[in-house]
């Protein structure tokens, strides 16, 4: 009994040994001394070089570097970035995987500036296809990259939009234009210029209102000027 808590004794003193050696190994060889650096950004959307990180982390050990801190600092350094998916690759090289945040939307401020579920602003430069744009806003506000907008008129607008995503009835009619300049009584454009006055509440039954009338085959709608959900009964507007 007594040879064979020896036997086990020494077998785990000789792993402890060569995890130590393997440890050292990994952490001193001039193997796995970070040489390079990939930023793979398929959106183009974010500014981050890799030859600027290459040149603070460049001849390190690659299993030395936190990747969980680097991730968090490359999203804290350019907070359009949603996710920095950091990766070691043997033997010295790491890959950075960039997942962008998705616009939802553009604000008319200064400039048109595309945002995404948060809030946040986006560099103008992403290709966004077409997003309805958000009006209405103080001429004070000077939307800023990087930074969100917190206000109930973008929350009212989110809203708005997250309703128009759930109910099919605009499928056929591009929504262009919401308009925040009273938040509590919005309204919104479609592609053919029909302002639809919505309100700030209960927008899914209102929208379901919308689709009833559009199913109307005596609607003209190349003469209406604005379609007005806010009461019992919908109030159309000639041009």
């Amino acid at each position: 009994m007594a040879k064979n808590n020896v036997e086990r004794i020494l077998r785990i003193a000789v792993i402890f040994v060569l995890i130590a050696a393997i440890y050292l190994f990994l952490g001193n060889s001039r193997y796995f001394k970070l040489d390079t650096i990939e930023v793979i950004d398929k959106s183009h959307a974010t500014a981050l070089k890799a030859g600027d990180l290459l040149s603070i982390y460049k001849g390190r050990n690659i299993f030395g570097i936190d990747i969980d801190s680097l991730s968090s600092q490359i999203k804290r350094d350019i907070p359009t970035i949603k996710h920095a998916i950091v990766k070691r690759v043997l033997p010295n090289k790491l890959e950075i995987d960039i997942i962008p945040r998705i616009p939802i939307a553009k604000i008319k401020s200064h400039g048109y500036f595309p945002i995404d579920r948060t809030g946040m602003v986006l560099s103008p430069e992403i290709k966004t296809g077409k997003l309805p744009i958000i009006i209405g806003f103080s001429i004070w506000l000077n939307p800023k990259v990087g930074t969100k907008l917190e206000n109930p008129q973008v929350r009212n607008a989110f809203l708005l939009i997250d309703a128009l995503e759930e109910n099919a009835v605009l499928s056929d009619y591009a929504v262009s234009a919401i308009d925040v300049s009273n938040y509590k009584n919005l309204s919104f454009y479609l592609e053919n210029g029909i302002e639809v006055k919505i309100g700030s509440e209960d927008f899914l039954d209102r929208l379901n209102r919308l689709k009833t009338t559009f199913a109307k085959p005596e609607l003209d709608k190349e003469n209406i000027k604005y379609i007005d959900l806010r009461f019992k009964d919908v109030v159309i507007g000639p041009k």
